[in-house]
């Protein structure tokens, strides 16, 4: 089985999503993920709604490069936040022609939690969208078990999971508990290495995630163990924020390191140079 590799919007956050296409498109990637919700306070909002000229820019790259959108970000998930925000998301995502949308829960109630991510599902769903619970040790949902209970509990078919060696590791999570969680619910994973040696502190923890990750083999999260533990094939996404390799390294030889060295340690190294593969992601 052939793998897909996205490239995901964090690792080049400095790209427009028009820009971000052009870029994976260059570099051979299969596929990409677009933030259309931004996740922290400050950050920019790309206008991707209604028919924007980025919207459209962004549709007509797709169309020339072949590439499809593998997921959306960031669909955050807290107590005051009304879920019927994410409609426009969902609109733009379907668009796009995407199929998952990468969702983070900071709510520390549980039946709360549940209730919330219930919502969305329903929300995502007449737009053909799965909505793919990650977890991070600083938010109200920070494991994979409190994140497996949430899709659970729920009850929705498009609810999912999303795994993230870094966020399991970091967590306190182990390879072992992947086999908790109901195959079918993984449609995809994000893909990245780290410093074996964790922060103090969750504070320090979310700074690492968001500037320090490693290229995959640089570090020593463990990355086989972890491919071997999901289901066989499926697409990784690779979120790999570095902000060293940002200021010694062209953008695109950055993302063609990234993408060669995930394929190695996927056990991929004969895609390693292959072209993007147009209109297969779905």
């Amino acid at each position: 089985m052939t793998r897909l590799y996205s490239l995901v919007p964090l690792t080049a956050i400095e790209l427009t999503p028009p820009a971000l296409v052009a870029a994976a498109s260059r570099t051979g990637y299969d596929a990409v993920s677009l933030r259309l919700s931004p996740f922290r306070a400050g950050e920019v909002q790309h206008p991707m709604f209604d028919h924007s000229p980025m919207l459209l820019e962004t549709e007509a790259r797709l169309r020339d490069t072949g590439l499809d959108v593998l997921d959306i970000e960031v669909m955050l998930l807290t107590p005051g936040r009304d879920v019927q925000d994410f409609k426009r998301v969902f609109e733009t995502a379907m668009r796009l022609g995407a199929r998952n949308a990468l969702t983070l829960i900071d709510i520390a109630d549980h039946s709360v939690a549940v209730d919330k991510f219930g919502q969305l599902c329903e929300l995502a769903a007449p737009f053909g969208i799965s909505c793919a619970l990650e977890f991070a040790a600083w938010l109200g949902v920070g494991g994979i078990q409190a994140a497996n209970a949430i899709v659970s509990e729920a009850r929705q078919a498009n609810g999912a999971m999303l795994l993230d060696p870094f966020h399991l590791i970091r967590s306190g999570g182990t390879i072992i508990d992947i086999a908790s969680i109901d195959p079918s619910r993984i449609r995809y994973a994000q893909f990245c290495d780290a410093s074996a040696m964790a922060p103090a502190t969750t504070a320090a923890i979310s700074e690492e995630a968001r500037f320090d990750r490693l290229l995959p083999g640089e570090g020593g999260l463990p990355l086989r163990e972890f491919v071997a533990a999901l289901p066989p094939g499926i697409p990784f996404a690779l979120e790999v924020p570095n902000r060293k390799l940002a200021e010694t390294l062209e953008l695109d030889e950055r993302l063609r390191r990234t993408l060669a060295a995930a394929k190695r340690v996927a056990g991929d190294p004969e895609q390693a140079n292959a072209p993007s593969r147009p209109g297969i992601i779905r």
